[in-house]
């Protein structure tokens, strides 16, 4: 009985884990990437309004900063689409 449960158990976190990584956007893409200015660009459009710092890795755009809001932020953006990949 317990190692059913905990194959059940197993198997919904696996299934769970799955489903958060589709969730995310991918960085990948084909054509011309954005450049930084552009990026910035559509973060101020976006609200996000003191950028410090923006660096490309793997394809992704990382960018710091704070928001409208005096608040903090981290984002992985899309190099060809501008897409926000994944936020902190």
């Amino acid at each position: 009985m317990r190692k059913i449960t905990l194959a059940a158990a197993l198997t919904i976190i696996l299934g769970l884990s799955s489903q958060m990584a589709f969730a995310e956007e991918s960085c990948e893409g084909s054509g011309p990437q954005l450049t930084k200015e552009q990026i910035e660009a559509k973060l101020k459009a976006a609200g996000y309004v003191e950028i410090k710092e923006i660096e490309l890795h793997s394809g992704c755009y990382e960018a710091k900063g704070l928001d409208k809001d005096g608040k903090r932020f981290e984002l992985e953006i899309n190099s060809y689409t501008g897409n926000i990949a994944q936020a902190e």
